[in-house]
């Protein structure tokens, strides 16, 4: 890596510690249920995708391991939030469907993060925003293909 490249990496870093640092405050003081980020990533995931959402398939759409992806669901499933449905025609594979419970505390959770969101952003107008995601989209692409 190149001297120069550094900071990028660096700063990118700091940056997403800082943003999920005060996402986990504000949520342990605004949210009923506590949920970790990865939960609440998982939840929202489930929760978006429009077709069946099978349990081993959340490894892959996420990039975390089979076995971690399995406590995540067993905790959602602790607190409520997912369900496991087996398909009748395959006991291999499993459903996962949010809750009625997991539905109103993912609508919480994005209100909570919807507002700090708007702080976040706060100084930076259209423009900025619409340069910042074609920067980031671009290097999350190129990143992708290596």
């Amino acid at each position: 890596m190149k001297e120069k490249d550094l900071p990028l990496v660096m700063e990118t870093g700091k940056m997403m510690r800082e943003v999920v640092r005060v996402l986990k405050k504000r949520t342990v003081e605004q949210a009923e249920i506590k949920l970790t980020i990865e939960e609440f990533i998982l939840l929202h995931t489930i929760y978006k995708n429009e077709v069946d959402v099978i349990q081993k398939d959340m490894a892959y759409i996420l990039g975390k391991d089979k076995s971690s992806i399995l406590r995540l669901i067993d905790s959602l499933e602790e607190k409520d939030l997912v369900r496991r449905v087996v398909d009748p025609t395959d006991r291999r594979k499993n459903y996962l469907m949010v809750t009625k419970n997991g539905e109103k505390e993912l609508k919480e959770y994005l209100k909570v993060a919807s507002k700090l969101m708007d702080e976040i952003k706060e100084g930076l107008n259209e423009s900025d925003m619409t340069t910042f995601y074609k920067v980031v989209t671009q290097i999350r692409l190129n990143s992708e293909r290596l």
